[in-house]
């Protein structure tokens, strides 16, 4: 009878030690935020890419003009979107940053943007390059 019991109390204390375990992440900062292109991504176009993109080139990056300038419009001198939402590696423009050059020259002309700078831009795309 005390071997029942004892093995019942083991059971027992098992299973609430295996309740009370931590299955998976709390901590609110945890979570992944979406990228937003206000506050993330057009910072990056105004200290790294208006100086050679303004609001009189072909391409302007401007606060105002930039995301219609590049959500699903075809790229100047290319047979592709300069954005294709939810498809960095198909969009002009992640492949102009990310050092590939698939699409000519590097971006920005004589400088990097940051691996940081460049993994933001991905993955705006990748979140469906909303205007957020």
């Amino acid at each position: 009878m005390k071997k029942t019991y004892l093995s019942i109390l083991i059971l027992i204390t098992f299973t609430l030690y295996n309740c009370s375990k931590d299955t998976g992440p709390v901590d609110d900062n945890q979570a992944t935020e979406n990228i937003s292109f206000a506050n993330d991504v057009q910072p990056i176009f105004d200290q790294n890419c208006i100086s050679c993109h303004p609001s009189s080139g072909n391409l302007d990056l401007t606060t105002a003009h930039s995301y219609s300038q590049l959500v699903n419009v075809n790229a100047s001198g290319y047979s592709a979107k300069r954005v294709v939402p939810g498809d960095a590696e198909n969009s002009v423009l992640y492949k102009k940053i990310d050092g590939s050059g698939t699409y000519g020259s590097n971006m920005p002309l004589g400088g990097n943007l940051s691996a940081a700078q460049i993994n933001t831009i991905k993955q705006w795309i990748i979140e469906g390059a909303q205007n957020n």
